[in-house]
């Protein structure tokens, strides 16, 4: 009997570690490829053209896969005239609760203005620009 015992021992080692490894190898196979992780998207909406002194409406849709994020932790507006970053302009913009986000704007000024929306959300962070030519 002493002499079976390390055979057992070992045999018995093995069986635990055998099956730990296929109880660890189904937990990966039950991820799902959904599982993988999604972008931040950020629909800027500004007018091509604008006259100054009007209110124009800037807007940005925030989405994560097919969500629409309703619960954003930031969202801005950063506004740029003529490509002088010295001078720009920061607003936060409203939250309208339906996954878009948006604000009033008066362009002062004529001139080539440069939007940008800073959306931090789901701890991602997205910036996507765009152009508004104000006469």
């Amino acid at each position: 009997m002493k002499r079976w015992l390390p055979g057992i021992l070992i045999i018995l080692v093995i069986s635990v570690l055998v099956a730990c490894g296929n109880n660890s190898e189904k937990q990966h196979s039950d991820h799902k490829s959904s599982d993988k992780p999604q972008a931040l998207k950020a629909d800027l909406k500004v007018p091509s053209e604008a006259k100054k002194g009007e209110t124009s409406e800037l807007s940005v849709a925030v989405t994560l896969g097919d969500e629409k994020v309703k619960d954003a932790s930031e969202v801005k507006f950063e506004i740029v005239k003529n490509g002088d970053k010295d001078h720009s302009e920061m607003k936060t913009a409203k939250n309208n609760k339906n996954g878009e986000y948006t604000l009033k704007y008066d362009f002062k000024d004529a001139g080539k203005y440069n939007i940008t929306s800073h959306v931090t959300a789901r701890d991602q962070h997205t910036m996507p620009n765009k152009n508004v030519n104000v006469k």
